[in-house]
């Protein structure tokens, strides 16, 4: 089991370094610049891990979970990422969508997520209660995200929305894996634990690398002129005007 996790990990540390240097070459990291920005705090990260675990085994234990609580924390760019994306038609309002990802994040981590870590008499079941709260508020932030594009009637393209998909799979896969520990204790599901984090990172870089291989352009929101009749062109409209309002607003 020790061995397949570590494979799994070489795997997912080179498909991840594979996606960066794909990136710069096809333009998508100047597209999706915290996106990228996180794929490549993992990669360094992962190899520096690579190197205590070689030539300072003895620290390699606390590398890992200082590595893996600050990953936790820095998924969160991926949802800003996916805030951003899906309101770029309409400067001001992915402004206004950014904040309240960030600030939603903010306000389940004070009042949800820390409390897990506070009240916790074992630093074991603090770390995956945290992990699992974290992964709980990464689920509703998306959902609420897949709630907005649908409502708003963006159409995402093959790069946010395999962008989406894959973090949707990691994040599922995350909060089955912190339960799980949580109800049999991290000493039972160490082993499992071990192996299926870098595997549910490897399954999320796969739908990455197949959706981000190419730059492609997102399909163009319906405007106000060519909307269907109907909700479709009153919504529109008003997200048109709300955009409007808020960018007067943001300027004085």
């Amino acid at each position: 089991m020790h061995t397949t996790g570590i494979i799994v990990s070489v795997l997912a540390f080179l498909l991840d370094g594979l996606l960066v240097w794909r990136g710069s070459r096809n333009g998508l990291l100047r597209s999706f610049p915290l996106f990228y920005s996180y794929l490549v705090y993992a990669f360094c990260g992962s190899l520096c891990l690579y190197f205590i675990y070689w030539f300072a085994p003895q620290k390699y234990p606390s590398a890992y979970w200082i590595y893996f609580l600050v990953t936790i924390l820095a998924e969160f760019m991926v949802l800003v990422e996916v805030s951003d994306q899906i309101f770029r038609p309409y400067p001001a309002i992915r402004h206004l969508g950014r904040a309240m990802t960030i600030l939603i994040s903010v306000g389940f981590g004070l009042f949800y997520i820390l409390p897990a870590v506070v009240w916790s008499n074992y630093i074991d079941t603090a770390m995956f209660s945290f992990a699992l709260r974290a992964s709980i508020t990464k689920v509703v932030i998306l959902a609420g995200l897949f709630y907005l594009s649908h409502r708003f009637g963006s159409r995402l393209g093959k790069n946010v929305g395999g962008l989406m998909l894959g973090f949707s799979i990691y994040v599922a896969v995350g909060v089955a894996l912190m339960a799980n520990a949580s109800a049999f204790g991290p000493s039972l599901y160490a082993q499992v634990f071990w192996v299926m984090v870098p595997l549910s990172f490897l399954l999320c870089l796969l739908v990455w690398t197949l959706s981000l291989w190419e730059l492609v352009p997102a399909p163009v929101m319906r405007s106000p002129g060519v909307a269907a009749r109907g909700e479709s062109t009153h919504l529109t409209l008003e997200l048109t005007r709300f955009n409007d309002e808020l960018s007067r607003f943001l300027r004085k």
